[in-house]
């Protein structure tokens, strides 16, 4: 049998990660003044995670796996450069099922639910038919129901379902409307806007929440959608009149073909949408109640499952690589403190002498760019570590600046998956989507620092 393990790509995969543990090998081989052996192997790590998560050679998730096992053979040994026991590298392994990533999950699980009985068509359709025939209507609603669905659930999920929603739509306009172009850019670009407004909408809030959790800072949910809603009300409007000028509709009606949903809902559907409204009820109000939003994310779960109206099929088909790329970035920051290397790093630059305000906007500019690039995870879990050892901010500032900022760059089809749909429709080209997405970045980054710097 011939496994053909040996393919090109394998072989380029394996030179890859040879490349990327020989840095990080070398790295550890350097002693800067101030930086412990534990700091120096750490920054090793660091680098060897910073290079696969930049070049990809692998699912991201593989390198959480290559982050864990190189923390507890090298930091988490007993009587290792961290000093710690003989079960002591379980600090690294606890991120992965952490409060955060059960609360991922429990999203999860209620995304595939809603989904599985076909109760997000039915809400987006539902919206249409309600916002009229004006092509500027049209765009807002389609954005307004891409950006809600994308705080529930997979922005991906989203984008795909609203693109076959609009498709229709967009064949109803002559060929050579330009308002075609900010039908299929709304889209994605709300997707990326949505996300930003609760903790399970995208994996850099998470990532951020963990952060937060580690240090004793722990945010609630209705705590992040305060920081969250706003931003994505000021950046849903200011994208939806961006597209609006940038791709003037040449028609003044749009002929519309959304169907109506003629069945009822049935018990089913019905039970799915109280079990939905109960837990977001029950994740808003935990200051009221006391139980951990966590824990409430376990209520979908147990209930879903439990019941027979999700199986294991589903089960299969949630989200596992985005809960270990979670885990993986988490781990790597419990060791970036731990070590000291966090503290280190932020010791290196000035911070001291300069306004709170330019500290925000200089890491929510190095998250912007960098998602342009790379996958906004990766993002934050190379700076989240850094910016929240910052002494002059408070952790929760930092933390949710870069949180956001990660999620509202959208200048590539590379930048985020939901853009890469939107430009594999074939509706727009690259130079359409640099056009929108570089303004709407580059206002999202500035107004983001200034929401998150007067009011919090």
């Amino acid at each position: 049998m011939n496994l053909e393990i040996l393919t090109p790509k394998n072989i380029k995969t394996i030179v890859i990660l040879a490349i990327a543990l020989s840095a990080g090998y070398a790295v550890t081989l350097i002693h800067p003044d101030g930086l412990s052996d534990a700091g120096r192997i750490t920054f090793g790590i660091f680098t060897t995670a910073a290079l696969l998560w930049i070049i990809e050679p692998f699912p991201l998730y593989v390198t959480s796996f290559i982050i864990v096992f190189l923390e507890v053979v090298f930091l988490g040994r007993n009587g290792g450069p961290l000093g710690l026991d003989k079960s002591g590298y379980t600090i690294f392994l606890t991120p992965f099922f952490g409060s955060v990533v059960l609360l991922f999950l429990g999203g999860f699980v209620m995304a595939s639910a809603v989904k599985r009985y076909g109760l997000d068509e039915r809400i987006s359709r539902s919206i249409l038919r309600h916002v009229g025939t004006r092509p500027s209507r049209v765009l807002l609603g389609m954005m307004v129901t891409t950006a809600f669905l994308s705080m529930w659930m997979s922005n991906t999920a989203t984008t795909a379902l609203m693109i076959a929603v609009a498709i229709p739509v967009i064949k109803s306009f002559p060929h050579e409307e330009p308002f075609r172009k900010a039908i299929i850019l709304g889209i994605p670009f709300a997707a990326n806007i949505g996300g930003i407004g609760t903790p399970i909408g995208t994996p850099p809030n998470a990532i951020a929440m963990g952060i937060l959790e580690q240090m004793g800072r722990g945010m609630s949910f209705a705590g992040w959608m305060l920081r969250g809603i706003p931003v994505v009300i000021v950046l849903l409007a200011t994208c939806w009149v961006l597209l609006c000028r940038l791709f003037p509709a040449g028609v003044k009606n749009i002929n519309m073909s959304i169907p109506a949903d003629e069945e009822r809902l049935d018990h089913k559907s019905i039970f799915i949408l109280v079990v939905f409204a109960v837990v977001v009820l029950l994740w808003l109000t935990g200051g009221i109640h006391g139980i951990p939003s966590s824990i409430v994310a376990i209520i979908p779960l147990v209930v879903f499952f439990g019941l027979g109206l999700l199986g294991d099929d589903d089960l299969k088909e949630m989200g596992w690589g985005i809960l270990f790329i979670i885990g993986g970035g988490m781990s790597l920051g419990v060791a970036m403190k731990q070590s000291g290397l966090a503290d280190w790093i932020v010791g290196l630059i000035p911070f001291a002498g300069m306004e709170i305000f330019l500290i925000l906007l200089l890491f929510a500019t190095a998250a912007a760019v960098m998602t342009t690039f790379i996958s906004n995870s990766a993002t934050a879990n190379l700076l989240m570590p850094i910016v929240t050892g910052i002494a002059a901010v408070a952790p929760e500032t930092s933390a949710v600046t870069v949180a956001i900022a990660a999620s509202a760059a959208m200048i590539l089809p590379i930048s985020t998956p939901p853009n890469a749909i939107a430009y594999g429709s074939g509706y727009v080209k690259v130079s359409d989507m640099i056009k929108g997405g570089s303004i709407i970045t580059a206002i999202s980054t500035v107004f983001i620092t200034l929401f998150i710097y007067f009011l919090f």
